[in-house]
């Protein structure tokens, strides 16, 4: 954390106060908040979030062995490929897949200690 900020000082970021951005910023906010029906803030929240989650895929392991590009078609394949294979699966198949999977995930639930417990 402390390299982190090190480096904000060194850009000569000041995080005490906010940033002051154009009117068209403001313009273009209110715009897009209006469009999607939710508040500006909502929307900048959910755009800050999603800017974040691209650039950790673009840093993740994945990225830097395969390279971007080859990346997002190896992500492309891995879904369809998924897709074709619960489609190929009966019904009753899919139902005991996915009763499996939740009573697995309830049991970890039951097992993670509770607040004050350790």
């Amino acid at each position: 954390m402390k390299r982190k900020e090190a480096a904000r000082k060194e850009k000569g970021e000041d995080l005490r106060t906010p940033p002051i951005f154009s009117k068209s910023f403001y313009r273009q906010l209110a715009e897009y908040a209006e469009e999607f029906a939710v508040t500006r803030a909502e929307f900048a929240f959910r755009a800050l979030r999603h800017y974040a989650k691209e650039l950790r895929m673009r840093g993740s392991t994945l990225n830097e062995a395969l390279g971007d590009d080859d990346a997002k078609r190896y992500g492309e394949v891995q879904s369809k490929l998924t897709k074709k294979w619960w489609a190929s699966m009966t019904p009753e198949q899919r139902k005991a897949r996915t009763k499996k999977a939740n009573e697995a995930r309830w049991a970890q639930k039951r097992k993670a200690p509770k607040k004050g417990e350790e």
